[in-house]
């Protein structure tokens, strides 16, 4: 008796061995996650996941049926039915649905093999679909795969359910716009002083994105799905070249759109041949020009496509020496809520070959004893042509210009009169704006006024741009 009740208990020492031996080779489970789009999904798109491949990490014999419950985690909860369109089959067993419900998907797996399923053995259940999740929330959507008896008493295999990741989610178009530098307002334009662009084939889609004398281009890439991110259904990439994928694409830039005749876009696939072209909505008061892209302006899926903006000036006025435009972009997707595309803040900057100096205030008098003059310093090496436009300060009042509005500031200093610059038809205030065809650091001046007799008074000539005065 001593000997037998010392080899019940070796026994079940033995058992126990065997029951943390299983532990310790427990089975486990791998899942590839679908990364979906978040352009093609909500968070109450019901998704498609991955297959679930549970791998047994003990031997089961023909006595030893066994139930798998499969439940989603973090408040996702399944579709009903998908329960059953996941029912695993082979050749080693035969699985029925158990239970089956949004919360749970339970299979009865029952060994069919005489010599049992092997530790090894593969238990796959493919179509499970989610039909709530948090995937447009940020969170990705998981499984918890718990392996019991038949009676659901105990586990089997491993002591916790088996946790995996199946489903991500990821924005899939994108937006990447680098910083263009490339055009020059021209100060010798044919139409007038900085009226046009100097001719330019050094930008980054060259020649797509050209200046010429009249047209300013810049360009940006819109990237479609190169990491072939799905729709709901798991195995369809999103495409927004299809139009049962992607309504349209607003592009918005920001800057100063004084001066345009008209804002445009080009639109180019991965190989450069055109695909359309649209005509910006410009609010020159806000400064914001818009335009969108349709599904067939885009490249086809996986491939970036090019966006060549252009800007058309109607060559009547001057179009300063520097601007800057930002973009940004918003989609519009058939399924999913619209995606924020970022930008560039500063992508497309320009600045001139030549020089504006302002005052807000000069005084053209020129009664007896007042001098009321503009002083240049020139420091470069050759003359520097000029030209200027003043204002009034009652829209009533008519401007007359003398001989000194256009001529050339000469190396050193040149003094000019302010009224042999331009009258007013009432009164002598205004204010004045030099265009000079040079570097900005050769010019500088300044405007005097004085009293024959009595201290001048001196106001510096503003250069607005670069955040630098003088």
């Amino acid at each position: 008796m001593i000997k037998m009740k010392s080899f019940t208990y070796k026994a079940l020492a033995v058992a126990a061995a065997t029951v943390c031996g299983s532990a310790a080779i427990a089975g486990s489970q791998s899942v590839t996650p679908t990364n979906f789009a978040l352009e093609a999904i909500t968070n109450a798109t019901a998704v498609t996941v991955p297959p679930v491949t549970l791998t047994m990490g003990v031997t089961r014999t023909v006595a030893q049926d066994f139930t798998v419950v499969i439940k989603p985690q973090a408040g996702a909860t399944f579709v009903q039915a998908s329960c059953a369109a996941a029912l695993p089959t082979d050749a080693n067993f035969t699985a029925s649905v158990k239970r089956a419900s949004t919360s749970e998907c339970a299979y009865e797996i029952d060994v069919t093999e005489v010599s049992g399923t092997i530790v090894g053995q593969t238990v796959v259940f493919t179509g499970l679909q989610l039909a709530s999740h948090s995937l447009v929330s940020g969170s990705n959507a998981s499984i918890g795969t718990g392996v019991w008896e038949l009676s659901e008493f105990a586990r089997i295999d491993n002591s916790n359910d088996l946790i995996n990741t199946v489903a991500t989610a990821s924005q899939a178009i994108t937006l990447v716009a680098a910083a263009d530098a490339f055009t020059t307002v021209d100060v010798d334009n044919a139409n007038g002083p900085l009226f046009g662009f100097l001719p330019d084939a050094n930008g980054a889609f060259t020649p797509l994105d050209d200046d010429t004398a009249s047209i300013a281009r810049a360009g940006f890439i819109i990237r479609n799905n190169p990491s072939n991110l799905k729709i709901a259904d798991g195995v369809t990439n999103f495409d927004a070249n299809n139009a049962a994928h992607m309504d349209s694409v607003r592009i918005n830039l920001v800057g100063d759109f004084n001066g345009a005749a008209s804002v445009d876009a080009a639109f180019y696939n991965a190989t450069n041949v055109a695909t359309g072209i649209a005509t910006a909505t410009v609010d020159t008061a806000n400064g914001t020009a818009t335009f969108s892209m349709l599904p067939g302006n885009f490249a086809s899926q996986s491939n970036n496509g090019t966006v060549v903006v252009w800007f058309t000036s109607a060559l009547t006025a001057s179009l300063g020496i520097s601007r800057t435009f930002g973009i940004s972009g918003v989609t519009d997707p058939d399924v999913g809520a619209n995606q924020a595309l970022a930008g560039n803040a500063s992508w497309w900057t320009w600045d001139a070959n030549a020089i504006q100096l302002r005052s807000a205030f000069f005084n053209n008098d020129t009664s007896a004893g007042n001098f009321t003059r503009f002083f240049f310093q020139n420091v470069g090496s050759s003359t520097a042509a000029y030209t200027a436009v003043c204002y009034v300060d009652d829209a009533a009042k008519t401007i007359t210009y003398g001989t000194a509005q256009t001529g050339t500031l000469r190396i050193g200093q040149t003094t000019i009169n302010a009224a042999d610059v331009c009258t007013f038809s009432a009164g002598q205030r205004g204010a004045i704006t030099f265009t000079i065809n040079a570097p900005a650091k050769n010019v500088k001046g300044v405007y005097q006024q004085a009293i024959n007799g009595v201290a001048a008074g001196y106001l510096p000539l503003e250069r607005p741009y670069l955040g630098s005065s003088y």
